[in-house]
């Protein structure tokens, strides 16, 4: 009895544990996208009217997305691109792949 209670317990925790992780990785790219992206992309990643005028994209037109494969926006936020900095230095590889998950995101949601 007691070797399958403690089976099931560490079942739980290893089944908590992985819906967490894969939580936190969606909660991360809205975070960071929020936090990093949202002051010049706009929370809704169409852009926002100042940034627009300097040819800011609008990340949500299925033609932007469909126009761009996932290495080219990571490169774009690893390096910038015209006025957007880059964030090499600043985030890693796996938070840039969030980002680039949460663009994403933006099509799915017309």
């Amino acid at each position: 009895m007691k070797k399958r209670s403690l089976t099931l317990l560490a079942f739980v925790i290893v089944t908590a544990v992985s819906w967490a992780s894969y939580g936190n990785g969606q909660a991360s790219g809205t975070s960071l996208f929020g936090s990093k992206c949202a002051a010049c992309h706009g929370k809704d990643g169409a852009g926002l009217p100042n940034w627009k005028q300097k040819g800011q994209p609008n990340l949500t037109r299925s033609e932007w997305q469909d126009s761009h494969s996932d290495e080219e926006i990571a490169d774009t936020i690893r390096n910038g691109k015209g006025d957007m900095p880059p964030f090499k230095d600043k985030l890693s590889d796996e938070e840039i792949g969030a980002l680039v998950s949460r663009v994403r995101m933006f099509a799915r949601k017309k």
